[in-house]
Parts: structure tokens; C-alpha cells; sequence
């Protein structure tokens, strides 16, 4: 090998996507599992549709996640931790709007007893007093303070204008709604959407076949239904929302509307476009806001995409007194898309980007399942990273502009700014 000469430059044209194997368990309930890894470490996720859209009180789908592991009647949070940590596991928690999950990470010779431990900690969770009064006056604390920066203030009025602030993805917190949770309201929604319903598990490891019949028995003791959720129409508010904040030297800005999902004919290629506008360092509205103008440190554009809806979105901070121009240049560049040509050197550039992250992206098993999850909650099919590549590799400066007029239309756009 003649290590003076640099390997050839090759862009990536597929990629060769390991799908976990699926398990049906008991009750209807689905194991993924990804064996094809090179050492000893697991991880099993488990989902439940138990994301905050719901619930019928603010905050408690939060608080019922965060709290599954807060006790039993023998054993208190911190004996439940001890007893998992001992044997060198690890939970996470997570949840949005839609799902809500438990991460188990440990061993394959210690995974089983792990797992024994957590499901005695969920089977008998009793959600003690002390430790809901405890996490609510956390939550409280961390809220008031958040409440005084300009991000939170622009974020929670664009998600109320983006969707309509009566709607479950809509509806944001306020700081009265922490006293309003009761012991009860967690345990109603944990017994609801946790114990009667079923969840979906993804395990990546060597484990062996007794733990996979462990999880198997595990699953006739949970839920047989799936809960159902009153989808809703979403109207979006049009043109400017501001929100103000007495002594703020700074505004929040946020500009977007709502957008296509994943199975949309023209996701892939609007995601190309995101890029170029704002979706890295070195997209247009970074060159332009940052660089030229120095009006921020940082400012983005990307799509958030939900089971129900997706929408697309502008952020950044700025000095209050260059708020207005932030947003005159931002159109500017959407206008520049609109109207003229992305170079070939710069959509080159582009492409070479995305499809190197998405091969990062894709590194290890668990990011394999990551990209298998993806496909799994957004009901696509195999074929949709295969496509996706085609999409970065084939499209064209005149497909872009074509997509930059349908979809980037001012009167279409909510702008919020907060400060």
C-alpha cells in the first residue's frame, strides 16, 4: 500500500441495512432483535404509546415515565437503583409526544437479573408520595428558570401557533398545572398506558435464547390493547406572534409552518434543501447570520416530524435590535432558493455532507436499530434509506427550486419572536 496516494473518492450509492429479526411474544406483543454485534454489551428498548398527546392532564405522562421506578412497597427508588447499578445495568427514561420508553443497558451474562429487577420495580410501582412531591418541586424549580429565557418563551408560542394551543401537541405547560398533579393521576395513567397496554421491545446483543424466553414470559402479564388517540386538525396561526419579556437584551426567533412527513414523494429531496438553507455549519443562513452579519452565534432550520404531523422550523437568538433584520435576511435567503440555482460545486457539497452523516449515522448495530425504529414508528418501508440515497445522488438545482416555490411561501409562515 503506497500511503503517499489518497484512497479513491467514492459517494455512497446504497448501503447495505441490517433489519433486526421479529419475535411475536405473547399478547400480541413484538420483540426486534438485532444480534449481530461484536462484544457483550445490551440494549433493550421498550415503548409504550404513552407519549403526552394522552394525556388528559398536563404533565402527567411526563411524570408516570420518570417516575416508574420510584418504589415499591419493599424497596425505594434508591434500593431499586443500587440493585440495578450493582449488577453494572443502567436505565434511561425517555418520552415525547407520542411514545414513551425504558433503555436497560447492561452484559449478556447480567442482562436476565437486570431485567428481573426493573420488572419487579414496574409490576409493583406504588408511585410513593414523597417522591412524586419531590420530582414535581424539581420539575417546578427548573421551569421558573427556564421560563426566564427567551428560547423557552419563543418555543412554547410557536408550538401553541404551530399546531393550535387547544390540540394535544399543541398544549404547553404552565406553572400552575405542577400542583395540579396528583399521586393518583400518575398511578390512573401508569395502570392505563403502561400495565393494560401493549408494548414494543428492540433488543441489540448476543443474548441467549433464555432471556428472549424470559422476555416471553415476561409479556403474558402485560396489556393486550393498543390506546387510541382522536387525531386532530391543526390550525396553524399565520404571520407575526410576539411575546415579550421585560429587561431582555435578547430575542428569540422562530419561523416555520406545518410541513410533510416522512412518507411524503417529496421528504427526501426537501431535506436536501433544508441543508443547504440551514440544516449544518455551513448552510446559508450560518454563512449569511453568523459569519457576514455576526448577528448570532448559531442559527438552524430543520423538520420535527410526529406520528400525527410534521412541521418545519427556523431558530436562533439574536441582540433585540437586529431582530428584524434576522428575519429580512432569513427571507432573503429563502428567496435566493426560490428564484435562482443552487451551483453544482455547492449541491455537491451538500450531498457529500448528508451522505456522510447518514453513513455515521449508521455505524453499529445500534444505530442500525436506531434507523430500523425510525421505519418502524413512521410506517415506512425497507426500501426508505435505499430511496433516500437516491434522492441526495439524483436530484437537481431545478428540483430545488421547484420545492423552495411550494413550499416557502411567506403568507404560508408563522414567525414568532419573544424578548
Amino acid at each position: 500500500m503506497n500511503r503517499s496516494i489518497a484512497p479513491e473518492f467514492k459517494k455512497a450509492q446504497k448501503i447495505d441495512l441490517i433489519f433486526p429479526k421479529k419475535i411475536e411474544l405473547e399478547n400480541g406483543i413484538n420483540l426486534f432483535w438485532l444480534d449481530e454485534t461484536q462484544d457483550e454489551t445490551v440494549k433493550l428498548d421498550i415503548c409504550w404509546d404513552a407519549g403526552s398527546k394522552y394525556q388528559s392532564k398536563s404533565l402527567v405522562a411526563s411524570f408516570t415515565n420518570a417516575l416508574l421506578l420510584s418504589g415499591t412497597p419493599t424497596l425505594s427508588a434508591h434500593d431499586i437503583s443500587d440493585k440495578i447499578d450493582f449488577q453494572g445495568g443502567y436505565v434511561s427514561h425517555d418520552i415525547d409526544k407520542d411514545q414513551a420508553s425504558i433503555t436497560l443497558y447492561g452484559l449478556n451474562d447480567k442482562i436476565g437479573s437486570i431485567f428481573n429487577d426493573f420488572d419487579n420495580a414496574l409490576q409493583q410501582a406504588i408511585f410513593p408520595e414523597h417522591e412524586v412531591h419531590k420530582l414535581i418541586d424539581i420539575r417546578k424549580n427548573g421551569f421558573n428558570i427556564s421560563m426566564e429565557k427567551v428560547s423557552t418563551l419563543c418555543r412554547q408560542a410557536f408550538n401553541r401557533n404551530i399546531f393550535g394551543e387547544n390540540t394535544a401537541y399543541g398544549k404547553v405547560a404552565k406553572i400552575e398545572d405542577f400542583d395540579k398533579v396528583t399521586q393518583q393521576d400518575i398511578i390512573d395513567f401508569y395502570t392505563e398506558f403502561y400495565l393494560n397496554t401493549k408494548p414494543t421491545l428492540f433488543l441489540v446483543g448476543q443474548v441467549e435464547d433464555s432471556f428472549v424466553n424470559q422476555l416471553k414470559t415476561w409479556s403474558k402479564q402485560m396489556g393486550t390493547t393498543t390506546p387510541t388517540y382522536q387525531n386532530s386538525d391543526f390550525i396553524q396561526t399565520k404571520g407575526r406572534v410576539t411575546v415579550q419579556k421585560e429587561g431582555a437584551i435578547q430575542s428569540a426567533i422562530r419561523v416555520g409552518r406545518l410541513m410533510i412527513q416522512k412518507n411524503h414523494k417529496d421528504y427526501y429531496k426537501f431535506q436536501i434543501l433544508n441543508t443547504i438553507l440551514g440544516g449544518y455549519f455551513g448552510s446559508r443562513l450560518m454563512a449569511n447570520i453568523r459569519e457576514d452579519k455576526g448577528y448570532t452565534y448559531g442559527i438552524g432550520s430543520g423538520l420535527s416530524v410526529l406520528d400525527d404531523s410534521a412541521y418545519f422550523f427556523i431558530a436562533t437568538e439574536v441582540a433585540k435590535e437586529v431582530a428584524e433584520n434576522t428575519i429580512t435576511e432569513i427571507y432573503n435567503e429563502i428567496n435566493r432558493l426560490k428564484n435562482d440555482y443552487v451551483s453544482k460545486d455547492e449541491l455537491e457539497k451538500v450531498k457529500n455532507y448528508m451522505l456522510g452523516e447518514f453513513l455515521r449515522q449508521s455505524d453499529g448495530a445500534i444505530a442500525m436499530m436506531e434507523n430500523f425504529k425510525n421505519i418502524y414508528f413512521n410506517n415506512l418501508s425497507e426500501d426508505y434509506y435505499t430511496d433516500f440515497i437516491h434522492a441526495v445522488n439524483d436530484v437537481t438545482p431545478q428540483q430545488l427550486k421547484d420545492l423552495a416555490n411550494k413550499y416557502w411561501i411567506k403568507d404560508e409562515f408563522l414567525e414568532v419572536i419573544a424578548g
